[in-house]
Protein backbone atom coordinates (compact mmCIF):
# COMPACT_ATOMS: atom_id res chain seq x y z
CA UNK A 1 0.00 0.00 0.00
CA UNK A 2 1.44 3.38 -1.00
CA UNK A 3 1.19 6.27 1.42
CA UNK A 4 -0.13 9.66 0.37
CA UNK A 5 1.17 11.64 3.33
CA UNK A 6 1.02 14.99 1.56
CA UNK A 7 -2.56 14.38 0.47
CA UNK A 8 -2.52 16.18 -2.88
CA UNK A 9 -3.88 13.30 -4.94
CA UNK A 10 -7.17 14.42 -6.48
CA UNK A 11 -6.98 17.91 -4.96
CA UNK A 12 -7.70 21.02 -7.02
CA UNK A 13 -5.01 23.65 -6.58
CA UNK A 14 -4.44 27.16 -7.93
CA UNK A 15 -0.89 28.47 -8.20
CA UNK A 16 0.57 31.79 -9.35
CA UNK A 17 4.09 32.31 -10.66
CA UNK A 18 4.06 28.86 -12.26
CA UNK A 19 6.22 29.72 -15.27
CA UNK A 20 9.59 30.01 -13.54
CA UNK A 21 11.52 29.53 -10.32
CA UNK A 22 9.91 28.20 -7.16
CA UNK A 23 6.42 28.40 -8.63
CA UNK A 24 7.34 26.20 -11.57
CA UNK A 25 9.02 23.67 -9.30
CA UNK A 26 5.98 23.64 -7.03
CA UNK A 27 3.63 23.14 -9.99
CA UNK A 28 5.72 20.25 -11.32
CA UNK A 29 5.70 18.56 -7.92
CA UNK A 30 1.94 19.04 -7.55
CA UNK A 31 1.35 17.44 -10.95
CA UNK A 32 3.54 14.49 -9.98
CA UNK A 33 1.62 14.13 -6.71
CA UNK A 34 -1.69 13.80 -8.53
CA UNK A 35 -3.19 17.26 -8.05
CA UNK A 36 -5.32 19.05 -10.63
CA UNK A 37 -3.17 22.11 -11.16
CA UNK A 38 -4.59 25.41 -12.39
CA UNK A 39 -1.51 27.50 -13.09
CA UNK A 40 -1.25 31.26 -13.51
CA UNK A 41 1.53 33.57 -14.64
CA UNK A 42 2.12 36.64 -16.77
CA UNK A 43 4.68 34.57 -18.71
CA UNK A 44 3.82 31.51 -20.84
CA UNK A 45 3.44 28.25 -18.88
CA UNK A 46 4.71 25.13 -20.65
CA UNK A 47 3.66 22.53 -18.09
CA UNK A 48 1.00 19.82 -18.52
CA UNK A 49 -1.50 21.42 -16.17
CA UNK A 50 -5.28 21.23 -16.01
CA UNK A 51 -5.40 24.89 -17.03
CA UNK A 52 -2.82 27.57 -17.77
CA UNK A 53 -4.05 31.13 -17.30
CA UNK A 54 -2.41 34.44 -18.11
CA UNK A 55 -2.65 36.89 -15.22
CA UNK A 56 -1.09 40.24 -14.39
CA UNK A 57 -1.13 40.68 -10.62
CA UNK A 58 -0.70 44.44 -10.99
CA UNK A 59 -4.12 44.63 -12.68
CA UNK A 60 -7.31 43.72 -10.77
CA UNK A 61 -9.23 43.26 -14.03
CA UNK A 62 -6.72 40.62 -15.13
CA UNK A 63 -6.93 38.90 -11.74
CA UNK A 64 -10.73 38.84 -11.82
CA UNK A 65 -10.70 37.40 -15.34
CA UNK A 66 -8.40 34.57 -14.24
CA UNK A 67 -10.44 33.86 -11.11
CA UNK A 68 -13.59 33.60 -13.24
CA UNK A 69 -11.98 30.69 -15.11
CA UNK A 70 -10.98 28.74 -12.01
CA UNK A 71 -13.10 25.85 -10.66
CA UNK A 72 -15.88 26.44 -8.16
CA UNK A 73 -13.85 24.58 -5.52
CA UNK A 74 -10.14 25.20 -4.96
CA UNK A 75 -8.65 23.08 -2.18
CA UNK A 76 -5.29 24.83 -1.96
CA UNK A 77 -3.89 28.16 -3.11
CA UNK A 78 -0.18 28.72 -3.72
CA UNK A 79 1.03 32.31 -4.18
CA UNK A 80 4.45 32.13 -5.82
CA UNK A 81 4.50 35.16 -8.13
CA UNK A 82 6.87 37.97 -7.29
CA UNK A 83 9.18 40.58 -8.78
CA UNK A 84 11.88 42.99 -7.67
CA UNK A 85 12.65 46.48 -8.95
CA UNK A 86 14.89 44.95 -11.63
CA UNK A 87 13.67 41.63 -12.99
CA UNK A 88 14.34 39.73 -16.22
CA UNK A 89 15.87 42.77 -17.87
CA UNK A 90 13.01 45.09 -16.94
CA UNK A 91 12.77 47.87 -14.36
CA UNK A 92 9.67 48.24 -12.21
CA UNK A 93 8.53 51.12 -10.02
CA UNK A 94 8.28 50.64 -6.24
CA UNK A 95 4.49 50.85 -6.50
CA UNK A 96 4.40 48.18 -9.22
CA UNK A 97 6.57 45.84 -7.14
CA UNK A 98 4.13 46.13 -4.24
CA UNK A 99 1.08 45.71 -6.44
CA UNK A 100 2.40 42.40 -7.75
CA UNK A 101 3.97 41.09 -4.56
CA UNK A 102 1.26 42.06 -2.09
CA UNK A 103 -1.82 43.91 -3.34
CA UNK A 104 -2.46 41.57 -6.27
CA UNK A 105 -1.72 38.52 -4.14
CA UNK A 106 -4.21 39.72 -1.52
CA UNK A 107 -6.85 40.41 -4.17
CA UNK A 108 -6.45 36.91 -5.61
CA UNK A 109 -6.53 35.19 -2.22
CA UNK A 110 -9.62 37.07 -1.05
CA UNK A 111 -11.37 36.32 -4.34
CA UNK A 112 -10.71 32.60 -3.84
CA UNK A 113 -11.46 32.23 -0.12
CA UNK A 114 -15.20 31.63 -0.76
CA UNK A 115 -14.21 28.68 -2.98
CA UNK A 116 -11.86 27.06 -0.46
CA UNK A 117 -13.61 24.25 1.45
CA UNK A 118 -13.25 23.30 5.10
CA UNK A 119 -9.75 21.86 5.50
CA UNK A 120 -8.32 23.95 2.67
CA UNK A 121 -5.07 25.86 2.84
CA UNK A 122 -3.19 28.88 1.51
CA UNK A 123 0.60 29.18 1.26
CA UNK A 124 2.30 32.36 0.06
CA UNK A 125 5.97 32.94 -0.76
CA UNK A 126 7.32 35.86 1.24
CA UNK A 127 11.05 36.37 1.84
CA UNK A 128 13.75 36.32 4.46
CA UNK A 129 13.95 40.08 3.87
CA UNK A 130 10.42 40.47 5.24
CA UNK A 131 11.11 38.81 8.57
CA UNK A 132 11.33 42.15 10.44
CA UNK A 133 7.66 42.91 9.75
CA UNK A 134 6.91 43.50 13.44
CA UNK A 135 9.24 46.52 13.48
CA UNK A 136 7.23 48.15 10.69
CA UNK A 137 3.76 47.02 11.69
CA UNK A 138 2.29 50.51 12.15
CA UNK A 139 2.92 51.37 8.50
CA UNK A 140 1.99 47.91 7.28
CA UNK A 141 -1.33 48.01 9.11
CA UNK A 142 -2.19 51.23 7.29
CA UNK A 143 -1.84 49.35 4.00
CA UNK A 144 -3.69 46.30 5.33
CA UNK A 145 -6.57 48.57 6.34
CA UNK A 146 -7.20 49.56 2.71
CA UNK A 147 -10.37 47.75 1.65
CA UNK A 148 -9.60 47.07 -2.00
CA UNK A 149 -7.05 47.14 -4.80
CA UNK A 150 -7.65 50.74 -5.84
CA UNK A 151 -7.32 52.16 -2.33
CA UNK A 152 -4.19 50.10 -1.67
CA UNK A 153 -2.62 51.46 -4.86
CA UNK A 154 -3.52 55.00 -3.84
CA UNK A 155 -1.94 54.46 -0.41
CA UNK A 156 1.28 53.16 -1.97
CA UNK A 157 1.46 56.11 -4.36
CA UNK A 158 1.19 58.45 -1.37
CA UNK A 159 4.15 56.72 0.34
CA UNK A 160 6.67 56.55 -2.49
CA UNK A 161 9.11 58.77 -0.59
CA UNK A 162 8.48 57.29 2.85
CA UNK A 163 11.71 55.50 3.93
CA UNK A 164 9.67 53.05 6.01
CA UNK A 165 7.66 52.02 2.96
CA UNK A 166 8.99 52.55 -0.57
CA UNK A 167 11.64 55.26 -0.18
CA UNK A 168 15.14 55.45 1.25
CA UNK A 169 18.41 54.20 -0.22
CA UNK A 170 17.48 52.14 -3.32
CA UNK A 171 20.39 49.78 -2.60
CA UNK A 172 18.49 48.58 0.47
CA UNK A 173 15.64 47.44 -1.83
CA UNK A 174 13.09 48.72 0.68
CA UNK A 175 10.17 48.53 -1.73
CA UNK A 176 10.68 44.78 -2.17
CA UNK A 177 11.25 44.30 1.55
CA UNK A 178 8.07 46.21 2.41
CA UNK A 179 6.02 44.10 0.01
CA UNK A 180 7.19 40.94 1.75
CA UNK A 181 6.74 42.39 5.23
CA UNK A 182 3.17 43.24 4.24
CA UNK A 183 2.59 39.72 2.95
CA UNK A 184 3.75 38.13 6.21
CA UNK A 185 1.73 40.57 8.34
CA UNK A 186 -1.33 39.96 6.16
CA UNK A 187 -0.98 36.22 6.72
CA UNK A 188 -0.77 36.79 10.47
CA UNK A 189 -3.83 39.06 10.47
CA UNK A 190 -5.85 36.53 8.45
CA UNK A 191 -4.97 33.48 10.53
CA UNK A 192 -7.88 33.76 13.00
CA UNK A 193 -10.59 34.87 10.54
CA UNK A 194 -9.66 31.98 8.24
CA UNK A 195 -9.44 29.53 11.14
CA UNK A 196 -13.13 30.23 11.77
CA UNK A 197 -13.71 28.82 8.27
CA UNK A 198 -11.31 25.91 8.97
CA UNK A 199 -8.86 27.24 6.38
CA UNK A 200 -5.14 27.40 7.12
CA UNK A 201 -2.77 30.12 5.92
CA UNK A 202 1.04 30.27 6.14
CA UNK A 203 3.97 31.95 4.43
CA UNK A 204 7.33 30.59 3.32
CA UNK A 205 10.26 33.00 3.64
CA UNK A 206 13.15 31.69 1.56
CA UNK A 207 16.72 32.77 2.03
CA UNK A 208 18.93 33.44 -0.98
CA UNK A 209 17.74 31.15 -3.78
CA UNK A 210 19.03 30.63 -7.32
CA UNK A 211 16.13 32.01 -9.37
CA UNK A 212 15.89 34.67 -12.12
CA UNK A 213 15.46 37.22 -9.31
CA UNK A 214 18.82 36.48 -7.67
CA UNK A 215 20.90 38.53 -10.12
CA UNK A 216 18.42 41.38 -9.71
CA UNK A 217 19.27 41.69 -6.03
CA UNK A 218 22.98 41.95 -6.83
CA UNK A 219 22.28 44.72 -9.35
CA UNK A 220 20.04 46.66 -6.96
CA UNK A 221 22.27 46.37 -3.89
CA UNK A 222 25.47 46.89 -5.92
CA UNK A 223 27.15 44.27 -3.76
CA UNK A 224 28.53 42.17 -6.59
CA UNK A 225 28.89 38.43 -6.12
CA UNK A 226 30.48 37.78 -2.71
CA UNK A 227 32.02 34.47 -1.73
CA UNK A 228 29.05 32.44 -0.48
CA UNK A 229 31.38 30.06 1.33
CA UNK A 230 32.16 32.97 3.64
CA UNK A 231 28.65 34.45 3.83
CA UNK A 232 26.93 31.04 4.12
CA UNK A 233 29.53 28.98 6.01
CA UNK A 234 27.02 26.27 6.93
CA UNK A 235 26.36 25.15 3.34
CA UNK A 236 28.49 27.36 1.09
CA UNK A 237 25.69 27.87 -1.44
CA UNK A 238 22.27 29.42 -1.84
CA UNK A 239 19.22 27.18 -1.99
CA UNK A 240 17.66 26.02 -5.24
CA UNK A 241 14.01 26.44 -6.27
CA UNK A 242 13.19 22.76 -5.74
CA UNK A 243 14.26 22.93 -2.09
CA UNK A 244 11.98 25.89 -1.47
CA UNK A 245 9.09 24.38 -3.43
CA UNK A 246 9.20 21.25 -1.28
CA UNK A 247 8.90 23.35 1.88
CA UNK A 248 5.99 25.27 0.33
CA UNK A 249 4.15 22.06 -0.53
CA UNK A 250 4.57 20.85 3.03
CA UNK A 251 2.77 23.94 4.37
CA UNK A 252 -0.36 23.25 2.30
CA UNK A 253 -0.23 19.49 2.77
CA UNK A 254 -2.10 17.13 5.08
CA UNK A 255 1.13 16.67 7.02
CA UNK A 256 0.79 20.31 8.16
CA UNK A 257 -2.93 20.14 8.87
CA UNK A 258 -2.52 21.68 12.36
CA UNK A 259 -0.11 24.41 11.26
CA UNK A 260 -1.47 27.89 10.56
CA UNK A 261 -0.24 31.44 11.07
CA UNK A 262 3.39 30.42 10.60
CA UNK A 263 6.07 32.22 8.62
CA UNK A 264 8.45 29.36 7.82
CA UNK A 265 11.96 30.75 7.43
CA UNK A 266 13.78 28.50 4.96
CA UNK A 267 17.32 29.87 5.04
CA UNK A 268 19.39 27.10 6.69
CA UNK A 269 19.43 29.12 9.89
CA UNK A 270 21.04 32.22 8.40
CA UNK A 271 18.66 34.74 9.96
CA UNK A 272 19.58 33.37 13.39
CA UNK A 273 22.84 35.29 12.98
CA UNK A 274 21.02 38.60 13.21
CA UNK A 275 18.83 37.36 16.05
CA UNK A 276 22.00 36.60 18.01
CA UNK A 277 23.56 39.98 17.23
CA UNK A 278 26.06 38.67 14.67
CA UNK A 279 26.97 40.70 11.53
CA UNK A 280 24.27 40.94 8.86
CA UNK A 281 24.75 39.84 5.27
CA UNK A 282 25.11 43.43 4.06
CA UNK A 283 27.77 44.15 6.68
CA UNK A 284 29.73 41.05 5.73
CA UNK A 285 29.50 41.83 2.02
CA UNK A 286 30.92 45.30 2.67
CA UNK A 287 33.74 43.74 4.68
CA UNK A 288 34.55 41.41 1.78
CA UNK A 289 34.60 44.30 -0.67
CA UNK A 290 37.00 46.27 1.54
CA UNK A 291 39.33 43.29 1.91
Amino acid sequence: MSLDLLGYRGKTVAITGAATGMGREAAELLIALGAQVHAMDIAPIDLEVAQALSVDLSDPVSIDAAVAKLPEQVDCVFGCAGISAMYLGRTFSPVHVNLVNFVGARHLVESLVPRIPRGGAIALIASMSGSAWRDNLAKIDELLATPDFASAKKWLEAHVDDPAVLGGDPRLNMNYRFSKEALVAYMKRQTWPLAERHIRINTLSPGLTVTPMMSSFDAISQTGDPDLKVIWPAVGRPSNPREQAEALLFLNSEMARYISGVDLLSDYGYRVREQLGMPTAIEEIKQLQRA
